[in-house]
């Protein structure tokens, strides 16, 4: 497998994408990131937080060691700060890298909130 590498315009950890084995076959992915924090200060998101990036493969698909080390980057970031950009930027980061729509979700939970986030960028 070859992989290709997406530098990302926020973060020094690019994502990678390697060839779909078999893309004559309908396959739908999703990835569950479990987020850690990337706020230093506010300790958010809290545990439990996840991200999860929704497409239909073509012919190439989302390396996962490089997905995790890509969302890592971006603790204490001091541009992408809110999760609400944060998505939105994984999404658009996705979409360059894939060629093709992604649905990125996050489901947010907060330190010192006693509630939760929702935040979808995308369609698929």
């Amino acid at each position: 497998m070859m992989w290709l590498t997406h530098d990302s315009a926020h973060v020094p950890a690019p994502l990678k994408t390697i060839d779909n084995a078999h893309p004559e076959l309908s396959t739908r992915i999703e990835h569950i990131v479990g987020l850690p924090i990337l706020c230093n200060r506010s300790q958010n998101p809290a545990a439990g937080s996840t991200l999860t990036i929704s497409y239909t493969a073509g012919t190439r698909i989302l390396e996962l060691f490089a997905l995790e080390e890509y969302v890592k980057a971006y603790n204490g970031h001091t541009v992408v700060r809110d999760m609400e950009f944060f998505v939105q930027v994984v999404a658009l980061d996705c979409i360059k890298a894939l060629g093709h729509d992604v649905q990125v979700s996050g489901d947010i939970m907060y330190e010192g909130l006693n509630q939760r986030q929702s935040i979808i960028v995308g369609t698929v």
